[in-house]
């Protein structure tokens, strides 16, 4: 039988999962497209997808990813179709990248460094999906386009994700120092 401080904790740490998978969802559902750049999205419920990255690890993110690609593809109507499989294989391309950026680099890397890698990846993956599923033909002026808006958002979600996860810190652990938990 599990002591109550851990069941505590494991509740606690259920909560926060579920959490930031409904902040990805929402945020997911309602993320509009740039105007400059048919088919993009800023990606905010990448946010989430950092956090989850930080807090949990991978599989918990890999996890998070599937869950927000299901969900939100019910909410919209389009779990079938080719939005949910870009979705899906962008994001998952992304965390895949990310976790191996940060085993290989551990805390030598940043995590809006990690986020850009994640951004360019989530975008070339999108495409070579759309060029093996024939949805694009030979639209490959587009591609540095979307590595460079790829790159951009990953640093502003890895920024962002940055500040909140400070932020969360924190709120959870008041100022106690990392090495003391």
């Amino acid at each position: 039988m599990q002591s109550p401080n851990r069941r505590n904790r494991t509740t606690q740490a259920t909560l926060r999962f579920a959490l930031l998978a409904a902040v990805a969802i929402v945020i997911n559902y309602f993320d509009p497209p740039l105007p400059f750049l048919p088919g993009a999205k800023l990606g905010l419920s990448q946010i989430s997808t950092m956090l989850c990255l930080e807090m949990y690890g991978a599989l918990a993110t890999i996890a998070l990813v599937v869950l927000r690609v299901l969900v939100t593809g019910i909410m919209k109507g389009n779990l079938m179709t080719i939005t949910s499989l870009l979705s899906l294989g962008g994001s998952l391309s992304a965390v895949i990248v990310m976790v191996l950026l940060k085993k290989a680099f551990g805390k030598h890397i940043g995590l809006p460094t990690v986020s850009t890698m994640g951004g360019v990846s989530n975008n070339l993956s999108q495409y070579l999906l759309l060029l093996i599923t024939n949805t694009v033909g030979t639209l490959w002026y587009y591609l540095p386009a979307l590595v460079v808006a790829g790159g951009a958002a990953g640093y502003l979600i890895g920024g962002v994700s940055l500040a909140v996860l400070s932020r969360l810190d924190r709120a959870l652990h008041g100022s106690v120092p990392m090495e003391q938990r």
